[in-house]
């Protein structure tokens, strides 16, 4: 008797195995890290001597371009390059490109997602293909609905323990939806600047205009022929997108944004920088 092919395994939104209904689910998503697990830790330039430092894929990146680093959640986070004051007005005036990889991402997950999401947030669930903007307990958050019953929760890397609390809790209230800390599954990159759009453009095969993806709207395909989450992040007057793809891609995908935008004036923006575009100074 010839034993049959393994047949492959169904894989949700963000790239993990997805199991047949909510009790296979419930042995994927069985909590916090029951997926990704912790970041990886390393001792780094900040902090005291011995403390564990989390680095983002693209740390030596920032090193070779003259970072000066910060420390926020264990996280050695590049917060200048040149000067805030530099970077943003570079990234006002043409693309600016931010590493925001120590951003939580919480991945929820089930039939009740929608149930979840609208606990937690107090509004309604956006529909698939849409993010919304929101406090969870008192933290800013973005939630993005990947699919029916996925939704990707982005949050300051300050705010993770608090969110994932409450989604867990809020989730184990259900019957069918379960939280997956997928914060060291992801690097993460903002586009920043007026030439987001011709930038992306040059690695994308989609169409990212603002009628195919309007304000939050959430597309998955490829960068670089990377597999990636894309989502716009338009604020204050400020052409962007967040680039999502798995950590292990993160060096790569970052150094083809910048050879594509290299023609496009691309200045590498600073946690500090950032935060200043994201408040609309």
């Amino acid at each position: 008797m010839t034993a049959e092919s393994p047949r492959e395994k169904p894989r949700s939104a963000t790239g993990i195995e997805a199991g047949h209904g909510c009790a296979a689910d419930r042995r994927a998503y069985g909590g916090l890290g029951a997926v990704s697990g912790p970041p990886e830790n390393q001792s780094g330039h900040v902090g005291a001597p011995h403390v564990p430092i989390r680095r983002t894929a693209m740390h030596r990146a920032h090193l070779a371009l003259g970072a000066r680093f910060m420390e926020e959640a264990a996280w050695a986070i590049a917060d200048v390059y040149t000067s805030p004051e530099t970077e943003t007005r570079a990234a006002r005036a043409g693309l600016g490109l931010a590493d925001v990889s120590a951003t939580t991402k919480l991945g929820v997950r089930g039939d009740d997602v929608t149930a979840v999401v609208e606990k937690v947030t107090g509004q309604e669930a956006p529909a698939a293909g849409r993010a919304l903007r929101a406090r969870v307990d008192g933290a800013e958050a973005l939630v993005s609905r990947l699919a029916p019953d996925e939704v990707l929760v982005l949050t300051g890397a300050r705010h993770h323990e608090v969110v994932a609390d409450l989604l867990i809790r809020t989730s184990g209230a259900t019957r069918c939806a379960h939280v997956t800390d997928l914060t060291s599954t992801f690097a993460a990159i903002d586009v920043l600047g007026p030439h987001t759009l011709a930038l992306l453009e040059k690695l994308v095969p989609l169409d990212l205009g603002h009628a195919a993806v309007p304000a939050l709207g959430v597309v998955q395909g490829e960068l670089a022929r990377v597999r990636a989450i894309l989502l716009r992040l338009d604020h204050a007057g400020l052409a962007a997108f967040r680039v999502l793809v798995p950590r292990e891609c993160g060096a790569f995908v970052w150094e083809a944004l910048c050879e594509a935008g290299h023609d496009l004036g691309l200045t590498p923006v600073g946690a500090a920088g950032h935060a200043r575009l994201m408040e609309g100074r």
